[in-house]
């Protein structure tokens, strides 16, 4: 099962995700994410949080579970946890781009941490997808909506690092923390690439330029 949990980031232009289809998928608002669901006109399964961000009513009808504003989660943790006691295989968090610093880089120590328990968490925006993989993957050209791929070592070195299929190709490769070194690749005549590796934590970053 699918989930989409929104948070509570600025989503200045809703157009891209009027194309996701949200059919079937555990709908989750942490806190203030539920602003995002009401003006995309739907109605979430769950609202998780403390109340501090959201200043509206919670619409009636809507299952609300409150928490305390000192808690040792954050309300998109707990929505994440929500997600997986209740069967997610695969997460998208939407709203998670953005905003404050401290709060974005949380979402993405959250993404190793669904992670560590099988769960995919990927972050989406209007001009990024950005995800986590821990074994060999390919990346399809006709499922690769965005213009630019690129690969970081999360946690600790990636070895053994190669690519085949994009533009630039590698082989063998140790992916450093303290180094940028697979950044800006692109597809160009292949419709697919195969990325592996021997170990680490893969962070990837499909991305647009901002127009």
């Amino acid at each position: 099962m699918k989930a989409v949990i929104f948070s509570s980031a600025e989503i200045s232009d809703y157009e891209y995700l009027k194309q996701y289809d949200f059919s079937g998928q555990m709908i989750i608002c942490a806190d203030a994410g539920l602003k995002h669901a009401i003006k995309l006109g739907m109605r979430p399964d769950i609202v998780l949080g403390d109340n501090d961000s959201f200043a509206d009513e919670i619409p009636d009808g809507i299952k609300y579970i409150a928490y305390p504003p000192e808690k040792d989660k954050t309300d998109t943790n707990i929505a994440v946890d929500y997600a997986m006691q209740n069967g997610a295989e695969e997460i998208v968090l939407i709203g998670g781009l953005g905003g404050r610093i401290d709060q974005e880089f949380s979402h993405f120590c959250l993404m190793e941490y669904a992670l560590d328990q099988g769960v995919r968490l990927k972050m989406i925006d209007d001009i990024n997808e950005i995800w986590m993989e821990r074994a060999p993957f390919c990346l399809k050209k006709s499922e690769c909506a965005r213009k630019y791929v690129s690969f970081f070592p999360y946690g600790g070195t990636v070895n053994n690092f190669s690519v085949k299929g994009l533009k630039y190709e590698a082989s063998g490769m140790t992916l450093r923390p303290n180094m940028v070194q697979a950044s800006s690749n692109e597809f160009d005549i292949s419709d697919e690439a195969r990325i592996e590796f021997t170990d680490g934590t893969v962070l990837v970053m499909l991305c647009d330029d901002r127009l």
